[in-house]
């Protein structure tokens, strides 16, 4: 998604300490309207941002803007009400405070449709799960929030912490043996470039390509940077729309007669809005710039869902495939050993599925089997997805850290036995959970000071009133 450029209002106070807010990085600030604004002036980025007076706010200031964003929580009804006669509409309208970031406007339909406003995203809630998915996405922008606001070196402090509550045991990562335990120290200790391109679901296609064959990927229709980019009438009938940069964010359109667009702009941009490095610090996704892509939709027989085969490698060599099935309905799953013998392997929470012998080995194993150990190459631990729909194999996607190490196993010795055959890398420097381009120049606390109103920009404004009177 594009960056939404904006103008910030507020008192010089709390101008300030959005500015301190890591999520001011999310936008593009053109501008600032201060109730002090003889006051207050901005550095950014080595760049003065203007600071205008709230009495004489330009109308082409109004059109060079996406949105407003109100700083001033406590004082926010008046200053919606003077936006909203300018004529900025509720979606150009967003609400922060100091307390707690991102704040919701909410207003109703004439149909009764509750319409509710968050961090420039616009949710319609009708039911349970409309209700449910807004709560996620305002809870995933919480945690985002906090985690971005936090010093890199207190990531793996976090990790541990959750590491404990999870498993009721600490995490020590200057002594790490079991699978679990390394695939946390892996989220903060091993993001590399590589493992971002790969963790990148649009961008791995091209890596992909070059190491077995683009025969191996599902045909792509198309890719975004915003979904209002998308023409729908160019796509077939049945497809399905990913986003790149993060897990769980598919809509599969069956029928694009009765596909929702609405529903899915309000998803996909919710999800593009969701830094997910931050939920659960893995830190390889933050170096992903998100996008939306579409690929063909792909049918196996008469089956509703496609069957996984999740083949778990280390240091290139295959331990073990998972085979999952009915995600849908219920998901199902079992392990398999390279000559596709059930292993007594069982996590916790697994669906077993009835008599894993009579499970046939797929026609394509060995194919599968040598593809992978081509991709798997050169990692430490790598998680190579593959499908195989109407005897051909296609590529799925390459996980470096499989359910952001939140897992746990039943069967007795398997964590143990994993976490023997995974031999650490070299300590890479946890990154900072921002955009590339944040990363290198984080701006300083200081960057707000007093200074004379901005010289330039004042005497483009006096022109434009002589011009005007």
């Amino acid at each position: 998604m594009r960056k939404k450029k904006v103008l910030v209002h507020g008192t010089s106070d709390s101008v300030k300490k959005f500015f301190e807010d890591a999520l001011s990085w999310d936008y593009e600030v053109v501008a600032i309207l201060s109730e002090s604004f003889e006051k207050v002036s901005i550095v950014r980025g080595g760049k003065d941002l203007a600071v205008l007076p709230s009495q004489s706010l330009p109308s082409f200031i109004q059109k060079l803007v996406d949105a407003v964003i109100i700083t001033d929580y406590a004082t926010k009804d008046p200053a919606i009400n003077f936006f909203f006669k300018l004529g900025f509409d509720f979606c150009r309208i967003i609400l922060w405070s100091a307390q707690n970031g991102w704040e919701k406007l909410e207003i109703q339909d004439p149909d009764g449709t509750r319409v509710v406003f968050l961090n420039g995203l616009e949710f319609h809630i009708n039911d349970k799960a409309d209700e449910r998915f807004f709560n996620m996405i305002q809870g995933q922008l919480k945690i985002q929030r906090m985690t971005r606001n936090l010093e890199p070196e207190e990531y793996s402090k976090r990790v541990a912490k959750e590491f404990e509550r999870m498993r009721k045991r600490p995490l020590d990562f200057n002594n790490v043996h079991t699978f679990s335990e390394k695939v946390n120290w892996i989220k903060v200790f091993d993001a590399t470039p590589l493992k971002g391109r790969l963790a990148d679901k649009y961008a791995v296609r091209g890596w992909v390509a070059d190491k077995i064959g683009s025969e191996y990927l599902i045909p792509l229709l198309g890719v975004w940077e915003d979904f209002d980019d998308i023409n729908f009438d160019d796509l077939p009938n049945q497809f399905v729309l990913k986003c790149n940069h993060s897990w769980n964010t598919n809509i599969i359109v069956r029928d694009k007669k009765t596909f929702n667009t609405q529903k899915a702009r309000e998803k996909i941009n919710a999800w593009l809005s969701v830094d997910h490095a931050a939920l659960g610090y893995e830190m390889h996704y933050t170096l992903i710039k998100p996008k939306i892509f579409a690929e063909e939709f792909m049918r196996n027989g008469d089956a509703l869902d496609l069957n996984d085969y999740k083949f778990y490698c280390f240091d290139g060599k295959i331990f073990c495939c998972q085979y999952m099935i009915n995600r849908s309905g219920g998901l199902k799953m079992e392990h398999f050993d390279n000559n596709w013998q059930v292993m007594k392997i069982e996590k916790v929470g697994q669906r077993h599925i009835d008599n894993p012998e009579r499970i046939p080995k797929p026609k394509n194993f060995e194919l599968m089997k040598t593809l992978v150990a081509k991709l798997a190459t050169g990692f430490a631990f790598v998680r190579v997805d593959l499908y195989e729909i109407e005897g051909h194999v296609y590529f799925g996607e390459m996980t470096f850290t499989p359910s952001c190490g939140h897992f746990s196993y039943k069967s007795e010795g398997t964590d143990e036995y994993l976490g023997s055959l995974l031999k650490l890398p070299e300590i890479t420097p946890p990154l900072r959970c921002l955009e590339n381009e944040r990363m290198k120049n984080f701006f300083s606390r200081t960057v707000l000071r007093a200074r004379v109103f901005f010289v330039i920009l004042g005497k483009i404004l006096g022109e434009f009133y002589v011009e005007k009177s």
